[in-house]
């Protein structure tokens, strides 16, 4: 008997201690503030930082899922979903339905926003504006200019994001400008149907030789679509190479509800002391209408 009170003391006191560490860690946590996550490799853009879109929205209770044949990427969290597409600035927002079609009861409530910077793939991973994305999510971001920190908070939950130096360190004087990336957009919109001889003397200063004579070859650049300004980033694949990205819409769908886009991505070389276009590659994909106003087929 003796034992046996002896052995029930033993395990009282042991629980006891248990939770009085318990209790201790708990306030020790609440000292230390809220929990911290952590995101690296954020980018700017036009006023804009970038980041990752994964460890952004998971400590904020979202989840997402990423098509990427059609390079679009869908944020959900309780009744509100997100849709993003890369090399655009729009997003499209859907809550429940507010009755707006009584002949549709469960085709949500739709609205657009003006994001102020694409949503861009960089290095396998897709970017997205913190700022927009955070607010939606219901986090607040604070900018800290003195340590260049920003914090989305929401809940308890703390995310920190500090831009990050590109992977290739690039001598100030040879990265890549917008003004130039639009130099040479322009010049792309040009050489639909090109003279042979024209093309050689006209665009030496923007075109590598080898594309020139891609150019002579298949007679102009093959490109359905009209592509305005560049306002992606560039991509760095080393000192010396560089690939930025386009799109253009090329009308809708049948049904009104896909629309059709051409992507172009164009490689460049650092040569004779300037970038120049290598090469140009083209595809087609198709993304949810809405992403840019109704263009009808030709």
């Amino acid at each position: 008997m003796k034992k046996l009170k002896l052995l029930l003391w033993i395990t009282m006191a042991t629980t006891g201690l248990e939770m009085m560490g318990f209790a201790m860690n708990e306030s020790a946590q609440a000292a230390a503030g809220p929990p911290s996550v952590a995101v690296q490799h954020a980018e700017w853009n036009q006023g804009h930082l970038l980041v990752p879109v994964r460890p952004l929205i998971e400590p904020l209770g979202a989840r997402l899922e990423w098509f990427p044949e059609e390079k679009e990427l869908v944020i959900r969290k309780n009744d509100l979903t997100i849709r993003l597409a890369a090399n655009f600035k729009r997003a499209i927002v859907e809550t429940p339905s507010r009755g707006e079609f009584p002949e549709y009861p469960d085709l949500p409530h739709r609205e657009y926003a003006d994001m102020g910077a694409p949503v861009q793939v960089l290095n396998g991973s897709v970017y997205v504006p913190l700022k927009f994305v955070a607010a939606a999510l219901g986090a607040t971001v604070e900018w800290d200019g003195p340590s260049k920190l920003a914090t989305a908070k929401l809940e308890g939950i703390r995310i920190q994001i500090k831009p990050s130096p590109s992977p290739v360190s690039m001598p100030g004087t040879q990265k890549l400008t917008s003004a130039r990336m639009k130099m040479l957009s322009d010049k792309l919109n040009e050489v639909q149907n090109p003279d042979a001889k024209y093309v050689s003397a006209h665009y030496k200063p923007y075109f590598t030789d080898r594309f020139i004579r891609t150019l002579i070859h298949d007679r102009g650049l093959q490109a359905a679509g009209r592509y305005k300004d560049p306002d992606t980033l560039p991509e760095y694949a080393g000192k010396t190479a560089a690939t930025f990205t386009q799109s253009a819409p090329l009308g809708n769908g049948l049904t009104g509800e896909d629309q059709y886009i051409e992507d172009r991505a164009v490689t460049l070389i650092w040569i004779g002391g300037a970038w120049k276009v290598e090469r140009v590659d083209i595809r087609i994909r198709t993304l949810t209408t809405g992403f840019v106003e109704y263009v009808p087929m030709n």
